[in-house]
C-alpha cells in the first residue's frame, strides 16, 4: 500500500466517521420498555380488580348461606322475615339491601325487604333470580345501582321450594372499600409506572450518549491508527529521498574548489541545518509511528548513565557557546551500572538538552544525576522563559508547543516531550516537570537501579 492509497482511505474515514444510523435499537428500546410496563401494569390492575370482585362476591354468598336455614324456618313457620333480614343487614354493614323472592307461575313476588316494597321489574331484568332458581346455585353480578350511584353485587341465594313456591334471597351488597383500595391501588402503580418510565427514558437516552461517545471513540481510535500508518508510510518514502540529498550534497561540496569555499560556507551551513531538521523530524516520525505500534526496540545493555550524559554535553557544547549558555554537569560518581538501553537514555537526554538550550536566551543550563533510593534521577534545569502553569498539563501530548512571544521563531514539530515520555516509561521510569514562568523550567526523570 502507497502514501497516496492510505491518504485516500483515511480521507475517505473522515468523511463517514459521524455517518450511518444509530437510532433503531434504541428507538425499539424506549418504546418497548415502557409498553411492557404499561401492560403489565394494566394486567396486574386487572387480576386484582377480578380476586377483590370474586372475594366480595364469595362474601356476599356466605351471607346468604349463613341466614338461609333461619329463612327457611321463618317461611314455614309464618315467621317475622322482616326482622331476621333487618337484624342481618344491620349486623353487615356491607349490605345494602335484603329480600325474600317468591317465584309462583315464573313470576316474581316479593315476600319481605328491608327497604319496603322492591321493584319487581328491576330484579327480572337482571335475571338472577330465574338463573339462581333455575339452575338451583348461587348467581351473583357486579352491576351498577342508580341508587346508590356505584357499583354493587346482586346476589341471589335459592332457598328450596316450600309448599308450592320457589323461594330466593335477593341481596345487594356495597363494594365501596374495594373500589377504594383498587382506585389508592391504580393510583399509587400509575405513579410507580409514570416513574419507571421516566428513569427507564432517563437511562436509555444515558445509555445512547454513551453508545454514540463509544462509537464516536472507535471511530476516532481508527482515524487514529490511519494517521499514524500514514505518518509511517510517509516518514519511510523520505527516508530514501533524503539520504540521496544527503549524498549529493556532499558530492557538491567535494567539486568546490578552494577558492569557492568561502564563498559557500554558509550555503553549506544553513543547507546541513536544513538536513538536519528534516531529518529529526523523519526520525520523530518513525519513532511517534513505532511507540503507537509498539515496535519500538530497546536493547538492554550495561549502561554508564554518567558517561551517557558527559557524551550529549559534548556534542552540545558547540550550539551553547554560540547562544553563550554555560552547560554544568554535576556528576554523582555514585551513580552505578544499570541495566537499559544506553541508545534510549541518549535519545532522552538529547530531547531535554536541546529545548533547555532552544528556550534559554541567556544564563546557564545545570545537568544533574544522582541516586533516589531504588533510581537514578537525572535532573535537566534551565534559566529559560519557562512554561505558563495553564500549558503544564499538555507537555506531553503530540504536536504541543509552548505558545510564547520570545520562541516563536524556533522550529520544532511538538513530538520530542511525547516521544520522551514513553521512552522513560518503557525504560520503567518516570518524567517531571517544574516549572515558573518567566524564570526557567526543571526536567527530572528516573530510571530504575534493577529490573
Amino acid at each position: 500500500m502507497d502514501v497516496m492509497a492510505i491518504a485516500l482511505k483515511f480521507t475517505e474515514k473522515i468523511k463517514t466517521t459521524f455517518k450511518g444510523s444509530y437510532f433503531l435499537y434504541p428507538l425499539i428500546i424506549i418504546v418497548t420498555i415502557p409498553l411492557l410496563l404499561i401492560i403489565n401494569t394494566a394486567w396486574n390492575l386487572r387480576s386484582f380488580n377480578r380476586d377483590a370482585n370474586f372475594l366480595i362476591r364469595h362474601q356476599a354468598v356466605s351471607v346468604a348461606d349463613t341466614i338461609k336455614p333461619q329463612l327457611q324456618k321463618q317461611i314455614s313457620e309464618g315467621g317475622d322475615l322482616d326482622k331476621l333480614l333487618t337484624e342481618t343487614k344491620n349486623a353487615n354493614s356491607e349490605i345494602v339491601s335484603l329480600a325474600v323472592v317468591s317465584e309462583v307461575e315464573n313470576k316474581l313476588e316479593v315476600v319481605s325487604s328491608t327497604e319496603g316494597l322492591t321493584d319487581i321489574e328491576a330484579l327480572q331484568k337482571k335475571g338472577l333470580n330465574q338463573l339462581a332458581i333455575s339452575i338451583n346455585q348461587p348467581i351473583a353480578g357486579l352491576a351498577y345501582d342508580p341508587l346508590l350511584r356505584k357499583n354493587a353485587w346482586n346476589v341471589s341465594v335459592p332457598i328450596g321450594e316450600i309448599g308450592n313456591n320457589n323461594y330466593l334471597l335477593y341481596l345487594r351488597f356495597r363494594v365501596d372499600k374495594v373500589e377504594e383500595i383498587l382506585g389508592r391501588t391504580s393510583r399509587d402503580s400509575y405513579i410507580v409506572l409514570g416513574i419507571l418510565i421516566v428513569v427507564t427514558l432517563a437511562l436509555l437516552i444515558n445509555h445512547f450518549i454513551f453508545y454514540r461517545k463509544a462509537q464516536k471513540t472507535r471511530e476516532l481510535e481508527e482515524l487514529d491508527r490511519l494517521k499514524d500508518e500514514l505518518i509511517s508510510m510517509a516518514a519511510h518514502e523520505l527516508r530514501a529521498p533524503m539520504t540521496g540529498l544527503i549524498g549529493y550534497l556532499q558530492l557538491l561540496k567535494d567539486k568546490i574548489s578552494p577558492d569557492q569555499d568561502k564563498d559557500t560556507e554558509e550555503d553549506f551551513m544553513i543547507l546541513d541545518i536544513l538536513i538536519q531538521n528534516l531529518n529529526k523530524l523523519i526520525n520523530d516520525l518513525l519513532d511517534v509511528s513505532r511507540i503507537e505500534q509498539g515496535r519500538l526496540k530497546i536493547e538492554i545493555k550495561d549502561t554508564n548513565v554518567n558517561e551517557v550524559i558527559q557524551n550529549v554535553i559534548d556534542t552540545f557544547t558547540p550550539l551553547a557557546g554560540k547562544k553563550g549558555l554555560e552547560l554544568a554537569f554535576s556528576k554523582n560518581e555514585s551513580v552505578p551500572l544499570i541495566k537499559s538501553d544506553p541508545d534510549r537514555i541518549r535519545q532522552v537526554i538529547t530531547n531535554l538538552l536541546s529545548n533547555a538550550i532552544k528556550y534559554s536566551l541567556q544564563g546557564k543550563i545545570e545537568i544533574k544525576s544522582e541516586v533516589k533510593g531504588k533510581v537514578i534521577s537525572v535532573e535537566v534545569k534551565d534559566s529559560g522563559i519557562g512554561i505558563p502553569p495553564s500549558q503544564i498539563s499538555s507537555l506531553f501530548t503530540k504536536f504541543f508547543r509552548v505558545k510564547d512571544l520570545k520562541t516563536n521563531k524556533e522550529s520544532g514539530t511538538g513530538l520530542g516531550l511525547w516521544i520522551t515520555k514513553r521512552i522513560v516509561n518503557l525504560l520503567g521510569g518516570e518524567i517531571y516537570v517544574e516549572s515558573i514562568y518567566g524564570t526557567g523550567s526543571k526536567f527530572s526523570f528516573t530510571l530504575p537501579l534493577s529490573i
